[in-house]
């Protein structure tokens, strides 16, 4: 990634797909076609996010090679068996989102001036912080029911109609929560590995205002005094 390349350009698409993502899911775990709008918008956030890393090819090889399994399992629900496609697309989810989001703060690390690019890269990271615990979060409930609770009650005996669909409504909102430290209280962790999670997004959003945002005020100030 080139910052003269990609200005306005990969990372401006993929700060659109995570809003449209953002936006779009509390309003579609209603909805009677919301799987269906799940699976193809998450299709296109994969796909976005491959898009963002294109300029090496390397890079690109390895996002496609980790977006493709996800893709599919997103397209073929039954691909493993219910409960077998849907962890191993949270999981694959995941690890494909965690290398974009390396990918994309190393690119950030390397700048010496603060940019308009520089500025989306730090935004599309943030937002990938969020939804990338919220695939983690849902892994979490999947494999132990009850990891999470909501207004006291396990959130997997709470979710009716589309499980999936719902519980990554809930999730995304309870992993903004968490990774802005704002904790409400009505979405908890309940089991050891749930509250290890919620610790380590809580420090992680932390850090990324602390050393990300520092790190560019003073690249914007050494610019000003030059």
């Amino acid at each position: 990634m080139r910052t003269e390349d990609s200005e306005f350009g990969r990372f401006t698409v993929l700060l659109c797909a995570l809003v449209i993502f953002i936006c779009m899911l509390p309003f579609i775990s209603e909805a009677g076609f919301g799987v269906t709008a799940l699976r193809y918008g998450t299709a296109l956030l994969l796909i976005a996010a491959v898009y963002s890393v294109s300029e090496r090819r390397w890079q690109l090889v390895l996002a496609i090679v980790l977006a493709f399994p996800a893709v599919i399992a997103q397209m073929i629900p039954e691909l493993l068996g219910e409960h077998g496609t849907l962890m191993f697309r949270l999981g694959m989810s995941t690890v494909f989102l965690t290398y974009i989001t390396v990918l994309i703060s190393i690119f950030l690390l390397k700048q010496n001036q603060v940019s308009a690019d520089m500025i989306l890269g730090a935004v599309n990271i943030y937002l990938l912080f969020a939804i990338t615990f919220m695939y983690l979060h849902a892994l979490v409930e999947v494999v132990k029911p009850g990891s999470y609770l909501y207004q006291g009650d396990s959130l997997t005996v709470v979710l009716k109609g589309h499980p999936e669909l719902q519980s990554l409504s809930f999730l995304l909102y309870f992993s903004l929560v968490t990774l802005t430290t704002l904790g409400y209280g009505d979405i908890a962790p309940a089991m050891p590995a749930a509250r290890l999670l919620c610790s380590l997004e809580a420090v992680i959003g932390q850090l990324f205002v602390a050393v990300f945002i520092a790190r560019m005020v003073a690249i914007h100030i050494g610019q000003r005094t030059r």
